[in-house]
């Protein structure tokens, strides 16, 4: 019994002197993220079941999309989408924290230039089209139209345009207030360089924000207010907002945006393309294979639930051309 007791007594010494000890020294690799092993494309291992996609707020919705449907065959890839806005986007992709970028312009020459040279190139996808729209309250019952230099006017920096009356002798002297993307947003760039004559330049007297749900709100609880963002998010709260046409020049006639102008580019300047830029490396992974062929391979019921209008079947067939020359695994629907 003597033999038992000190046994015991040293064997609980013993656990209390390793529960003491710092966790990495008892369990290897767990201590210090940069320990922990990693697959040949230096991804960690723990995350080859996760897809991380982020970037444009305007493509997020066919992204979230894809991510809802995806999930109802596939239990075993957990897809993550954020919205930190295209450049965001292209940011984080060039820290390598993620897979797929959202992008509602181009990709720059410089992060193309950036990616190639971290050894991180990507492949690029159309997913649907889009047409920035610029709307009012309901409540404004005067402007139902205006032209791109009236929004040049109103938009461009050091503006002196304060008020209806400024754009037109017709309509009430009331202040307007603006509501825009942030700086990070595509649709910022692609609107003041289609609109301004030069990417990122608008005047400062605007209430931005990266969440087109907001600028939504903004413009539906103000009856002065005016904005622009993805036609998605104008279909989505139509009973909320007014859409304005917009005319190109002043012998074009003023144009609507909807799913045939937005298509056929006579709802100019403001159509537009959207991507997914896909990184190569990751597209190794089956995850990612499986979410991006399902994307794909589903993406005209993707981009009109996100309520775009969805890539035209020489996109798609181009599209299929670019999956092709990549490897990876089959996507549960195929």
């Amino acid at each position: 019994m003597a033999v038992t007791a000190r046994y015991r007594a040293g064997f609980s010494k013993m656990m209390v002197a390793l529960a003491l000890l710092p966790l990495a020294s008892v369990v290897p690799g767990c201590g210090d993220p940069a320990q922990t092993p990693s697959n040949p494309n230096g991804e960690s291992a723990a995350d080859t079941t996760a897809v991380v996609v982020d970037g444009s707020s305007t493509v997020f919705r066919i992204s979230k999309a894809a991510q809802e449907e995806f999930s109802k065959i596939e239990h075993d890839v957990d897809v993550v989408v954020g919205n930190s806005g295209t450049s965001g986007g292209f940011a984080k992709y060039l820290q390598n924290e993620v897979d797929i970028v959202d992008a509602s312009r181009p990709a720059k020459a410089d992060e193309e230039t950036k990616a190639n040279a971290q050894g991180i190139a990507w492949v690029r996808f159309l997913v649907g089209y889009d047409g920035i729209t610029v709307v009012v309250n309901p409540k404004n019952d005067f402007v139902k139209e205006l032209s791109v230099e009236q929004l040049k006017k109103l938009w461009e920096p050091d503006s002196k345009v304060k008020t209806w009356k400024d754009l037109d002798d017709s309509w009430p002297a009331r202040e307007i207030k603006l509501y825009s993307p942030d700086d990070k947003s595509g649709t910022f760039e692609f609107f003041t360089e289609a609109i301004v004559g030069k990417a990122k330049s608008q005047r400062k007297d605007v209430q931005p924000s990266s969440d087109d749900n907001t600028l939504v709100r903004g413009v539906a609880g103000d009856p002065d207010g005016i904005g622009y963002f993805g036609y998605a998010y104008y279909k989505a709260n139509v009973s909320d907002l007014k859409a304005l046409a917009v005319k190109k020049d002043k012998d074009a006639p003023a144009i609507f945006p909807s799913p045939e102008t937005i298509l056929d580019k006579t709802y100019a300047p403001l159509s537009r393309p959207l991507f997914i830029y896909v990184k190569k490396s990751a597209y190794r992974r089956k995850g990612v294979a499986a979410f991006v062929k399902y994307y794909l391979e589903h993406i005209s019921d993707l981009a009109i639930k996100a309520k775009y209008v969805s890539p035209t079947d020489e996109d798609q067939k181009a599209n299929k051309a670019t999956l092709e020359t990549l490897g990876g695994a089959k996507s549960p629907a195929a």
